[in-house]
């Protein structure tokens, strides 16, 4: 009897470590998991903010965008523009020279596009922006075995209602920078 009584207790001692080993195996993956589930609670709020910051900033974007389309559209129309050589480190251009041309502005897709025209021929098309009371356009010349690489950059403030005045920059490889002064006065329709 006490053999049995012995081994009963030695059953109940090996059963009940045994429970113990298991609850605290389940206790510690009950807490990883806890652990985990703020890491993915912590993770999906700081992208729930991400959204919203990308959210306001498209926002802010499309009315910029559109409010400026709205605001300087009388930027829009045909400019007589007369072109002054102000500076110049390029071989076949001097400062003084002249040049005129007229250009058709207007806005396409929320962007300002001014087409420079010489007897009524396109000869260049402008690409850019207007704002804070500053009209920006660039237009890049791939290279070729007839041009080298050219920048062009025009910037011009309103003067008022049918004037802008400003500078037209063109940059070329081999250290070639020429500078216009620009004056665009706005070609005003024929009465009838």
């Amino acid at each position: 009897m006490k053999k049995r009584y012995f081994l009963l207790i030695f059953t109940l001692i090996l059963t009940g470590c045994g429970i113990q080993e298991r609850e605290k195996l389940v206790q510690k993956k009950e807490k990883e998991l806890a652990q985990k589930e703020q890491e993915l609670i912590t993770r999906e709020v700081a992208l729930q903010l991400k959204e919203a910051s990308l959210a306001k900033k498209q926002h802010q974007i499309d009315s910029t965008q559109t409010d400026s389309a709205a605001i300087n559209s009388n930027i829009t129309g045909l400019w007589n523009v007369r072109m002054v050589c102000v500076e110049t480190t390029c071989t076949g251009s001097a400062i003084g020279d002249t040049k005129s041309e007229t250009w058709d502005i207007f806005y396409q897709n929320n962007q300002v596009v001014a087409k420079a025209m010489t007897d009524n021929t396109v000869t260049r098309t402008y690409e850019g922006t207007y704002q804070d009371n500053l009209l920006e356009l660039r237009d890049n010349i791939e290279v070729s075995s007839q041009t080298p690489a050219t920048e062009i950059v025009v910037r011009l403030t309103p003067q008022n209602e049918n004037s802008l005045e400003g500078q037209r920059q063109i940059i070329r490889s081999g250290d070639c920078r020429i500078v216009y002064s620009l004056q665009l006065e706005k070609d005003s329709p024929i009465p009838f």
